[in-house]
């Protein structure tokens, strides 16, 4: 209502129902999900922990996942909606890699699972007009 999705990501998948379920999942566990997990959490966060320590460099990551994630979406939402966007996908980062260092051994595989699953909500809401 307030954010133009016909150019954001999942855009690809508006209004092809079911027959764009396996590009979708592959899009949002492998495309995407995967490939920004091996970098934010399996490469700048750990350096960044190793680095300055966990909370500094666990907030660091999440931030600049925020960052990047409103900077993608900037002309989309706007400014309020590049806040908005920076804030949630933030937490969201921090989350992953507390989890990912905390809860999983240092492993990426439960926040990919996380990621995946959130792109592929989205996703599916696109293949259906929800969104």
């Amino acid at each position: 209502m307030y954010v133009d999705v016909s150019n954001n990501a999942t855009a690809q998948f508006a209004g092809k129902g079911f027959s764009a379920l396996i590009p979708a999942l592959i899009f949002s566990f492998i495309k995407t999900g995967l490939s920004e997990e091996i970098f934010f959490r399996g490469f700048l966060a750990k350096r960044l922990i190793s680095k300055f320590g966990f909370k500094i460099g666990n907030i660091a990551q999440g931030l600049l996942f925020g960052l990047l994630h409103g900077m993608l979406f900037f002309w989309i939402a706007g400014v309020l909606g590049a806040i908005v966007i920076i804030t949630l996908t933030g937490i969201s980062g921090w989350l992953s890699g507390w989890i990912n260092e905390k809860q999983s051994g240092g492993s990426i595989i439960s926040s990919w699972l996380l990621h995946g699953t959130g792109n592929i909500i989205a996703s599916i809401a696109a293949m259906f007009n929800s969104i």
